[in-house]
């Protein structure tokens, strides 16, 4: 090598091995603290899986949709009633205009649809439609404008059973003082035999089907028409009717003593007459405490529940001097387990939480009366509904309430879900108004899944102001 070449090698020499520890201790940088790298591919491995089998773990820990979840997610449920052999109506949009407005908000001319030659589901008070013209289609509710004719919903028969409807035409339906927005649905032609079998009226319909229970629950949901009580469950379901009625009768009591006593009621801003009235009625309340009413009820079984159990539906009346002053409905579930007489008193000698428990019971319901323990089933209370004795006591008008048992009515029974849990159609009596609901049965009480279709009851003269 020339010695004028030297140099230059010892720079690139120099350079070569400066890169290279320059790239030794930018690895040394580089390397993680808890280890090598192959330390750490391996751990980052585990971690993932593991975060992996976490949320796995997160997603089955939570709570698989319910029934009610269910039902919610397919949209709501509108009340169709039966309109003639081959149609169904249903109302979307209620109280929208005054059925008397001087100037009607949806305008044009709307046209009088025929009426059915046999009117049928007389409850929902929908024989006479109109259908508007399509001049008006810009001042309807989403919901109207959105659905076209030829539209296919789902309309439950019963509980077993749907069917597809298909829209027919967007319909205006008075219901009492206003107007409802909704429409008449067709039953295609090869569904017309299974509509013309069923005896129902009414019906719940949807937009979507619902979604089914992750395990189907083969409950056959239905009415139990041959169900009859035995005398002694008679008794029993009397017995707890009272002992029922006298703690709802206090706090309804409660109630009318504060409000009447209120500085409203002394300045006369409550109704005139509703004080003396409070009166008569905290009188009544004294009689049915001290057991001079009488009552009067009907009792209709279902199969409604997972179990199969029947639960019975009560509708009750208790009167005074022949007049209804306490109307309570009450759903029980009928007795399953023979007990005992000895074997009752045996338990309830018991120091146990468990006896305690079961002797307070029995001191409620038997009196704790070796005599009065039940040597069979006893049909026990699950929830009760005494709102109307509340509109008795604080409406002015209450039209026919409480003259015969039939201010509550179970139209219909579907489990649209197949969950084994019932939901129940069921028109009330509110005294000028009544409501047709879909509700879904608990034994904790009904729980209503929307909003309820609800119509007045007075005459359309009362609706026009003098």
């Amino acid at each position: 090598m020339r010695r004028k070449n030297r140099k230059w090698v010892a720079t690139a020499v120099a350079l070569y091995l400066l890169v290279m520890w320059s790239a030794y201790r930018w690895g040394v940088a580089q390397r993680p603290a808890d280890g090598s790298i192959f330390d750490h591919i391996e751990r980052e491995a585990k971690r993932k899986v593991l975060e992996q089998h976490a949320q796995e773990a997160a997603a089955a820990a939570q709570p698989k949709p319910t029934g009610e979840s269910r039902l919610t997610a397919a949209g709501p449920a509108f009340v169709a009633a039966r309109y003639d052999a081959t149609h169904v109506v249903f109302m979307v949009a209620q109280q929208t205009e005054s059925r008397f407005a001087a100037s009607p908000q949806f305008g044009g001319k709307p046209t009088k649809v025929a009426a059915p030659a046999q009117p049928a589901a007389p409850l929902a008070g929908l024989q006479e439609l109109w259908e508007p013209d399509s001049q008006a289609l810009h001042f309807f509710p989403e919901i109207v404008q959105k659905t076209r004719p030829g539209e296919q919903w789902t309309l439950g028969l019963s509980a077993d059973s749907t069917i597809p409807v298909v829209i027919d035409r967007t319909v205006i339906a008075p219901i009492g003082c206003s107007l409802a927005l909704g429409f008449l649905a067709s039953v295609p032609a090869d569904q017309q035999t299974a509509f013309t079998a069923s005896s129902q009226e009414y019906f719940a319909v949807r937009r979507n089907p619902v979604e089914s229970a992750e395990t189907p629950v083969p409950a056959h949901i239905a009415e139990l028409p041959d169900w009859k009580p035995s005398p002694v469950t008679r008794k029993q379901i009397e017995r707890q009717l009272n002992d029922r009625m006298r703690q709802e009768l206090a706090k309804i009591d409660a109630r009318l003593v504060a409000n009447a006593a209120s500085p409203g009621a002394r300045a006369g801003d409550l109704p005139v007459g509703y004080v003396p009235r409070a009166k008569e009625w905290i009188h009544a309340g004294h009689g049915l405490q001290r057991g001079e009413g009488v009552l009067d009820y009907d009792i209709r079984a279902f199969r409604i529940t997972p179990d199969g159990i029947p639960r019975l539906f009560v509708r009750a009346r208790w009167k005074l001097v022949d007049a209804p002053v306490f109307l309570m409905t009450a759903w029980f579930k009928e007795g399953t387990v023979k007990e005992d007489a000895a074997s009752l008193k045996t338990e309830t000698a018991g120091n146990s939480g468990k006896s305690d428990a079961f002797r307070a019971e029995t001191v409620k319901t038997a009196s704790f009366r070796p005599e009065s323990i039940p040597t069979e089933p006893q049909p026990v209370l699950l929830s009760a509904d005494s709102s109307w004795s509340g509109t008795l006591r604080e409406g002015e008008s209450t039209g026919t309430l409480g003259d015969r048992l039939d201010f509550q009515s179970i139209l219909n029974e579907f489990d649209a879900d197949h969950d084994g849990w019932a939901e129940l159609l069921v028109h009330s009596s509110e005294g000028t108004s009544t409501t047709i609901t879909l509700y879904l049965y608990t034994d904790m009480g009904l729980v209503p899944m929307k909003t309820p279709f609800r119509r007045d009851t007075q005459s359309p003269e009362s609706c026009v102001d003098p």
